[in-house]
């Protein structure tokens, strides 16, 4: 069983799939100042509205009675190394049983993590580190702890001593759990899209990217982990942008404007269904 950080995988070579925010038990908050950021549905995805500048955290939330190890990447790069994303031998955040944990940013040390903190595309980390193709995408792969019944259920022994990392919530006292998982070599399911190396170096020429900010208090440990499965059970995520560019793809992000785009695509051709008849202006007469 190798030992492991955080870490997240690039997502390679399966068909590709609506990425959003939740998936049965699972779950991805995207914070800016400890609160939610506003997320919106549009074509089975989920798109979260960020603001140039704003320091932002993940918060991955498992709503189930088992640990799971989450690899998370931003831009399509792994949170704990930098690297391009890819789940099958990086290491992942552990999320306790009815947990979650949050994930300050780029992995420096065990000590220290580099702010997400949203900025332009040429600022971003992806772009910087040679290929932006990514920018503006979260992910989760979400594994589950593989877990033995007894072989012997009439027979109970005692229970071993507690490890220090067992029965704690990852988040108080500024620690994280990570989980060093046993090698899940197989392909995975794709929620990003094609792979990375398969699309090129175009990337996109506006919106929010993720900058590799300032140096925050971040302390990590490292614990065993063995996977259930080589796949993940599931994949979960944002995409994400600023106000501008959420408008451009005809997202109501105001509530109440609309894309020039998307009026069109919904104009009525006979707007009333009253039956009545015209109404002479102001100081006609016949």
């Amino acid at each position: 069983m190798t030992r492991a950080l955080a870490a997240l995988m690039l997502f390679a070579a399966l068909p590709s799939q609506a990425l959003t925010d939740r998936t049965g038990p699972y779950e991805l908050q995207v914070l800016v100042g400890g609160v939610p950021s506003r997320t919106f549905r549009h074509d089975g995805e989920s798109f979260v509205l960020g603001h140039l500048g704003e320091r932002y955290t993940l918060r991955v939330v498992n709503h189930t009675g088992r640990r799971i190890e989450a690899i998370v990447s931003v831009d399509g790069r792994d949170v704990i190394d930098g690297k391009p994303g890819d789940w099958r031998e990086k290491r992942g955040y552990l999320v306790p049983a009815w947990g979650s944990v949050e994930i300050d940013g780029w992995r420096i040390s065990r000590q220290e993590a580099a702010a997400f903190r949203f900025s332009t595309v040429p600022e971003s980390y992806a772009a910087r580190t040679g290929n932006a193709r990514e920018v503006g995408v979260i992910g989760v792969a979400i594994f589950p702890e593989r877990w033995s019944p007894p072989s012997r259920p009439l027979y109970v022994p005692p229970p071993p001593p507690p490890s220090p990392w067992e029965g704690r919530d990852d988040l108080e006292g500024g620690v994280h759990g990570l989980a060093a998982s046993r090698r899940a070599g197989a392909v995975v399911g794709s929620a990003l899209r094609r792979s990375f190396s398969a699309r090129g170096q175009a990337r996109p020429a506006s919106g929010l990217g993720t900058e590799f900010g300032e140096a925050v208090s971040s302390q990590v440990t490292e614990v065993p982990f063995e996977r259930a499965r080589q796949r993940p059970d599931a994949v979960i995520g944002a995409r994400y942008d600023d106000h501008a560019g959420l408008m451009a793809l005809g997202i109501d992000v105001d509530g109440e404007r609309t894309s020039d785009a998307r009026l069109r695509a919904t104009a009525e051709p006979f707007p009333v269904v009253e039956r009545g008849y015209a109404e002479p202006p102001p100081g006609w007469r016949r």
